[in-house]
């Protein structure tokens, strides 16, 4: 159960771009026909655009400071060490911002849609899908 919701989190908050209609592949109207109301649908659109902003903030940190580590390295490591080590301890951080971030976007997103609601919105999406093709 533990990896259903995990993964269904990951999905949901990997879903950056979404439309005026829905998340992903899954319509609004998808959430709606396994009775998630409007409010909660309008909710997770916008805990997941917070979350796409943060994330891509953290990135753009992270990618500076590895600009940082190789300007480091090639200017010379050892004289650099120091500075490398901090470095290091900086990346590690945010990356440990981006797992915690995870974490708690993935329970607010489950406050308003559950992993239930979240799987049969997906087969009714996939369904639609696929009678289109």
């Amino acid at each position: 159960m533990s990896k259903i919701f995990t993964s269904i989190f990951f999905l949901i908050l990997t879903l950056s771009s979404f439309g005026n209609e829905g998340l992903g592949i899954i319509a609004d109207d998808d959430f709606k026909n396994v009775g998630v109301p409007q409010e909660n649908i309008n909710q997770v659109k916008q805990i997941i655009s917070e979350a796409s902003s943060k994330y891509k903030l953290l990135i753009l940190d992270r990618k500076s400071l590895e600009i940082e580590v190789n300007k480091c390295i090639l200017d010379n490591p050892k004289k650099n060490l120091d500075k490398l080590d901090e470095l290091a301890d900086q990346l590690g951080a945010i990356e440990a911002s981006i797992i915690k971030d995870k974490f708690r976007y993935q329970i607010a997103v489950q406050e308003y849609i559950s992993t239930e609601q979240y799987i049969k919105a997906r087969e009714i999406a996939l369904k639609r899908l696929q009678s289109k093709n």
